[in-house]
């Protein structure tokens, strides 16, 4: 079986021959936007299958334990900023999709 996340060892380096593609990032945007799984499906018009192998294979790169790790990692190493969210927010209309 597999270790449980507080056994997994904490993780903080990028795998600098992985970097993230265009595709990639905007996956990670609107997870850092707070969108749901199946909300990622809905704007991208993918299967939530894909959603979820498209964060492992992002996780994996990063080299995070989760997507609040992900994220964190994502702007200290400036893959994303406030502009990147703003791109993908308006590219996709995300306000339209956002349910409260």
């Amino acid at each position: 079986m597999g270790r449980t996340l507080k056994e997994r060892p904490v993780k903080n380096k990028i795998r600098r021959k992985r970097s993230l593609t265009p595709r990639e990032i905007e996956y990670l945007s609107l997870v850092a936007m707070g969108f749901k799984n199946y909300e990622i499906a809905n704007i991208l018009s993918v299967t939530i299958s894909t959603v979820k192998k498209t964060l492992e294979t992002i996780f994996d790169k990063l080299n995070a334990v989760d997507r609040a790790n992900a994220v964190s990692i994502a702007f200290v190493h400036k893959l994303l900023d406030d502009v990147v969210l703003s791109q993908i927010s308006n590219k996709y209309n995300t306000q339209d999709y956002k349910t409260l």
